[in-house]
This record gives C-alpha cells, sequence and structure tokens, in this order.
C-alpha cells in the first residue's frame, strides 16, 4: 500500500493546532455541550468588537457560512454548535467535510432518524475515513436534525484524492477527471497561503535536534558509508504541486457541493464545517463566490490564550469574524 503519511500530515495541519492526543473512538473527557467558554466576536478586518446581535444577523443574512475547526478541539466544536443552534431553520443545511459524497445516502438516512449512531459511522467509514472522534460531532448534527436541518456530504471521495496526491492529475482517467469540481489552481493568493503552510510543517520538522549530534562513533560511519542523497528540487516541486492539487480539489470539492445543494432557491443556507485551513478567503469562501455564492462569509473560532495567535490573525486576516474565547482563570486547558 502506498504511504499516506503526506496526505495525513497535511489534513492535520488545515484542521488547526490544538495540542491534544491523537484521534481515539472513545468519547472525550468533556462533552462539546460542557466545552462552553465565554466568547466575544470581533471584525477579523478591522479588529473591532461587534454585538452579537449583529453577528447573528450578518450570519443569518448570508447563503453560506463556513465555520473553521481544529479536529480534536471541543471548544471549537463547541462554537460551531452555537452557530448551527442560531442559524437553523426551514431551507437550512450542515454541509460536512467529514463525509465524502459517495455517502449522502447515509447522512439522508440519519437526518430521516432511520438509522442510528453506530450506523452512520459504519456506513461512511467514519473512523477510517475521518478519524475524530464522532461525539464531537453528535451534539451539533442532533441540532440541525431536531430543526429540520438537512445534512450534506461535501468531501472529495477518499480514492480519488489519493490518486492525485501519488500520481497528479494528469494520471487521473477520463472516468475519473469527470467527477472532478471545477479545479482553479492558479490563484497566487492562495497558492501562496499553501506554501506558507508548508513551509511552517517542513521548518518544524527540520528545527529538530540534529539526531546526528545524538549519534555515536559507528552510527555516524555508517552514515558516511551510505549517505543520503541531495533532495531533487524538481521531484520536489513536482511533490508539491500534487499536494496543492489535493488542497484545490478539496476546497472545490466542498464548493462546489455547497452551491449544488443551494440551488437557486433564496430561501436555502449552509453552515460548512470544515478544517480552518478550509474556511478562509482564497479556499472554500472564494471558491462559493466564484460560483455566484456573494453572500459566503467565514468564521474562526479561536481561544485568546495571550500567546499571540489573536493578533496574528487579526494582522493578516484571511476571515470575516474571530468567534473568540476566553477561559476564565479556574478553568485549565491545553488548546492552543
Amino acid at each position: 500500500m502506498r504511504p499516506l503519511i503526506p496526505i495525513v500530515a497535511f489534513a492535520a495541519a488545515c484542521g488547526g493546532h490544538y495540542h491534544a492526543s491523537a484521534p481515539s473512538a472513545s468519547p472525550p473527557p468533556r462533552g462539546v455541550e460542557a466545552a462552553a467558554l465565554p466568547y466575544k466576536i470581533l471584525d477579523a478586518r478591522t479588529g473591532h468588537e461587534i454585538a452579537e446581535a449583529d453577528f447573528w444577523a450578518k450570519l443569518g443574512g448570508a447563503r453560506a457560512v463556513c465555520v473553521g475547526e481544529e479536529h480534536p478541539n471541543p471548544h471549537a466544536h463547541w462554537a460551531q454548535l452555537q452557530i448551527v443552534e442560531h442559524l437553523a431553520r426551514p431551507g437550512f443545511a450542515v454541509g460536512m467535510e467529514m463525509v465524502q459524497t459517495p455517502f449522502q445516502g447515509v447522512l439522508d438516512d440519519y437526518a430521516a432518524k432511520e438509522i442510528d449512531d453506530a450506523a452512520l459511522q459504519s456506513r461512511t467509514g467514519w473512523a477510517d475515513r475521518w478519524g475524530y472522534d464522532f461525539a464531537l460531532y453528535r451534539p451539533i448534527l442532533r441540532a440541525a436534525i431536531d430543526h429540520g436541518g438537512a445534512l450534506v456530504a461535501l468531501n472529495a471521495p477518499k480514492e480519488l484524492v489519493e490518486k492525485v496526491a501519488h500520481e497528479g492529475l494528469d494520471k487521473l482517467t477520463a472516468e475519473e477527471r469527470a467527477r472532478l469540481p471545477e479545479m482553479k489552481l492558479d490563484d497566487a493568493k492562495h497558492r501562496a497561503w499553501f506554501d506558507g503552510v508548508m513551509a511552517e510543517m517542513g521548518g518544524a520538522m527540520h528545527g529538530q535536534k540534529d539526531k546526528d549530534d545524538d549519534k555515536d562513533g559507528d552510527d555516524k560511519d555508517a552514515d558516511k558509508e551510505n549517505p543520503t542523497p541531495p533532495p531533487d528540487p524538481a521531484k520536489e516541486k513536482e511533490a508539491a504541486d500534487r499536494m496543492y492539487s489535493v488542497q484545490v480539489l478539496w476546497d472545490e470539492s466542498m464548493a462546489s457541493g455547497a452551491v449544488a445543494w443551494l440551488g437557486t432557491d433564496p430561501a436555502k443556507h449552509i453552515v460548512i464545517l470544515a478544517g480552518e485551513g478550509h474556511c478562509h478567503d482564497s479556499a472554500i469562501v472564494g471558491r462559493l463566490k466564484r460560483r455566484g455564492v456573494a453572500t459566503a462569509v467565514s468564521v474562526h473560532p479561536v481561544i485568546d490564550d495571550g500567546q499571540g495567535e489573536l493578533a496574528e490573525l487579526l494582522a493578516t486576516p484571511i476571515n470575516d469574524y474571530l468567534f473568540v474565547m476566553s477561559v476564565p482563570p479556574e478553568t485549565s486547558t491545553d488548546a492552543k
């Protein structure tokens, strides 16, 4: 089997930097409802705090709201839950990065309460194809369903993503190419964002203490006899381009699926749940607008821990709103 480490690593980066253990089949120590924190809303473009009523009115007037998440962070999912509960109404849907498009029928059955949680997870391959604890999403899905909302599978099929990652778009068959959404690969702003994320990931790996410092003499001699070949710039660029194609495939698939569900009915509205690397100006939001959804906005849930992340988000804004949560002094969290 071909290794999927590059895809998994980049998918994790697009989902955020929450400091937690690896995904587990067991429930989190605290439920999403128990992850509530005091919050304020900031206009990400200006830094101004805005009134909650104005925030909900702005989101209510948008046809598409993309809410980013750090996948294992219960506080981010609590923020998503608040948004879904405030916006749920007739003609409403929750669009999900977590479920791939071939499994739309499973979501339909779940929304109709014809199958239970276990059946949903089994039939969508949740553990293998997504991997994060279903308990983090269940309250959000139940809130949407209880308000009569639909659930929409938005992600590209895993099989298609893997082929693009390992072989590239030019190796797809005619049938596979027919399954692609419209792909805009020449967005300079988005490519610059992507290259920045990849540089951060590379910096983290190369910034570790040099393992040669810890090797004994025999190991160092072995390395001299079998030196690692220097990197091939052409192959590295080809690999980076393939991974960029995957990122665009994810974003375009989710935007395309949301637009297909919205159709031309102005009464329809969708809240998209996706990793924070997908919910910003040049990602899903920009691709929605390119498809004619003028009132598409993004919300970035963030915990203000005083360590500079909030300032960074305001210094180089790529979202419309920041849902800023704060941790009371007596409460501890390992969220970044």
